[in-house]
Protein backbone atom coordinates (compact mmCIF):
# COMPACT_ATOMS: atom_id res chain seq x y z
CA UNK A 1 0.00 0.00 0.00
CA UNK A 2 2.94 2.16 0.72
CA UNK A 3 4.33 1.61 -2.52
CA UNK A 4 1.35 2.28 -4.22
CA UNK A 5 1.08 6.07 -2.29
CA UNK A 6 4.49 7.20 -3.10
CA UNK A 7 4.44 6.06 -7.11
CA UNK A 8 0.74 8.23 -6.91
CA UNK A 9 2.71 11.11 -5.61
CA UNK A 10 5.57 10.99 -7.47
CA UNK A 11 3.42 10.80 -10.50
CA UNK A 12 1.06 13.92 -9.49
CA UNK A 13 4.67 16.01 -8.47
CA UNK A 14 5.37 14.92 -12.39
CA UNK A 15 2.54 16.16 -13.68
CA UNK A 16 2.44 19.13 -12.35
CA UNK A 17 6.42 19.83 -13.62
CA UNK A 18 4.42 19.19 -17.31
CA UNK A 19 1.53 21.23 -16.59
CA UNK A 20 3.95 24.36 -15.33
CA UNK A 21 6.08 23.99 -18.92
CA UNK A 22 3.76 22.90 -21.30
CA UNK A 23 0.97 25.55 -22.60
CA UNK A 24 0.63 23.60 -25.92
CA UNK A 25 -2.97 22.66 -27.39
CA UNK A 26 -3.84 18.84 -28.80
CA UNK A 27 -6.78 16.81 -29.95
CA UNK A 28 -7.70 13.65 -29.01
CA UNK A 29 -9.63 10.90 -30.65
CA UNK A 30 -11.45 9.19 -27.74
CA UNK A 31 -13.17 6.21 -29.41
CA UNK A 32 -14.43 7.63 -32.37
CA UNK A 33 -14.96 11.10 -30.53
CA UNK A 34 -12.88 13.85 -31.60
CA UNK A 35 -12.20 16.92 -29.49
CA UNK A 36 -10.01 20.26 -30.64
CA UNK A 37 -8.35 22.39 -29.08
CA UNK A 38 -7.95 20.74 -25.65
CA UNK A 39 -4.90 21.77 -23.09
CA UNK A 40 -2.30 19.50 -23.39
CA UNK A 41 -2.28 19.57 -19.26
CA UNK A 42 -5.91 18.63 -19.31
CA UNK A 43 -4.91 15.42 -21.43
CA UNK A 44 -1.96 14.42 -19.30
CA UNK A 45 -3.65 15.14 -15.75
CA UNK A 46 -6.61 13.12 -17.24
CA UNK A 47 -4.57 10.14 -18.26
CA UNK A 48 -2.63 10.05 -14.53
CA UNK A 49 -5.73 9.93 -12.67
CA UNK A 50 -7.25 7.13 -14.98
CA UNK A 51 -3.81 5.21 -14.81
CA UNK A 52 -3.88 5.56 -10.47
CA UNK A 53 -7.26 4.62 -10.82
CA UNK A 54 -6.74 1.78 -12.74
CA UNK A 55 -3.64 0.47 -10.85
CA UNK A 56 -5.71 1.03 -7.57
CA UNK A 57 -8.32 -1.03 -8.60
CA UNK A 58 -6.40 -3.25 -10.00
CA UNK A 59 -4.70 -3.85 -6.66
CA UNK A 60 -7.59 -4.05 -4.30
CA UNK A 61 -8.87 -6.91 -6.63
CA UNK A 62 -5.93 -8.54 -5.97
CA UNK A 63 -5.83 -7.70 -2.52
CA UNK A 64 -9.58 -9.50 -2.10
CA UNK A 65 -8.51 -12.46 -4.02
CA UNK A 66 -5.49 -13.28 -1.99
CA UNK A 67 -7.76 -13.02 0.87
CA UNK A 68 -10.61 -15.02 0.04
CA UNK A 69 -7.81 -18.10 -1.23
CA UNK A 70 -6.16 -17.67 2.03
CA UNK A 71 -9.92 -18.23 3.54
CA UNK A 72 -10.50 -21.26 1.20
CA UNK A 73 -7.02 -23.10 2.09
CA UNK A 74 -7.61 -22.37 6.29
CA UNK A 75 -11.13 -23.86 5.66
CA UNK A 76 -9.83 -27.07 3.75
CA UNK A 77 -7.10 -27.33 6.49
CA UNK A 78 -9.40 -27.10 8.87
CA UNK A 79 -12.09 -29.74 7.38
CA UNK A 80 -9.41 -32.09 6.93
CA UNK A 81 -8.53 -32.13 10.86
CA UNK A 82 -12.25 -32.44 11.79
CA UNK A 83 -12.27 -35.20 9.11
CA UNK A 84 -9.27 -36.41 10.94
CA UNK A 85 -10.89 -36.16 14.48
CA UNK A 86 -13.98 -37.71 13.47
CA UNK A 87 -12.31 -40.95 11.94
CA UNK A 88 -10.13 -41.63 15.56
CA UNK A 89 -13.62 -40.94 17.58
CA UNK A 90 -15.30 -43.42 15.33
CA UNK A 91 -12.23 -45.97 15.63
CA UNK A 92 -12.87 -45.39 19.59
CA UNK A 93 -15.97 -45.22 19.36
CA UNK A 94 -16.19 -49.33 17.80
CA UNK A 95 -13.61 -50.36 20.06
CA UNK A 96 -16.42 -49.21 23.35
CA UNK A 97 -18.79 -50.72 21.39
CA UNK A 98 -17.00 -54.19 21.05
CA UNK A 99 -15.46 -53.82 24.68
CA UNK A 100 -19.21 -53.81 25.86
CA UNK A 101 -20.33 -56.52 23.94
CA UNK A 102 -17.41 -58.37 25.20
CA UNK A 103 -18.49 -56.72 29.33
CA UNK A 104 -22.04 -57.87 27.96
CA UNK A 105 -21.74 -61.39 27.31
CA UNK A 106 -22.27 -63.48 30.69
CA UNK A 107 -19.18 -65.85 31.49
CA UNK A 108 -19.47 -69.70 32.07
CA UNK A 109 -20.52 -69.13 36.03
CA UNK A 110 -23.02 -72.13 35.81
CA UNK A 111 -21.15 -75.17 37.95
CA UNK A 112 -22.84 -77.73 35.48
CA UNK A 113 -21.33 -75.92 32.46
CA UNK A 114 -18.03 -75.24 34.53
CA UNK A 115 -17.20 -79.22 35.46
CA UNK A 116 -18.24 -80.19 31.95
CA UNK A 117 -15.41 -77.86 30.64
CA UNK A 118 -13.04 -79.46 33.12
CA UNK A 119 -13.75 -82.83 32.11
CA UNK A 120 -13.89 -82.03 28.46
CA UNK A 121 -9.62 -80.66 28.92
CA UNK A 122 -8.85 -83.42 30.90
CA UNK A 123 -6.12 -86.12 28.90
CA UNK A 124 -8.20 -89.15 27.70
CA UNK A 125 -6.66 -92.18 28.96
CA UNK A 126 -6.07 -94.64 26.03
CA UNK A 127 -7.52 -97.88 25.89
CA UNK A 128 -4.32 -99.80 26.19
CA UNK A 129 -4.04 -99.02 29.92
CA UNK A 130 -7.51 -100.51 30.56
CA UNK A 131 -7.10 -103.68 29.41
CA UNK A 132 -7.26 -107.07 31.37
CA UNK A 133 -4.21 -108.95 31.87
CA UNK A 134 -4.43 -112.11 29.86
CA UNK A 135 -4.55 -115.41 32.33
CA UNK A 136 -2.52 -117.78 30.80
Amino acid sequence: MIRLIINIVTLVVLAVFIAMNVSYETSINLFGFKYDNISTVAVIIISLVSGVLYSFFYYLLTYISKSEKLKIRNKNKQTKLKEKELKTKEKNIHKAIEEGVKDSIPNNTDPVELELAAVGKKKKIPLKLFKGKKNN
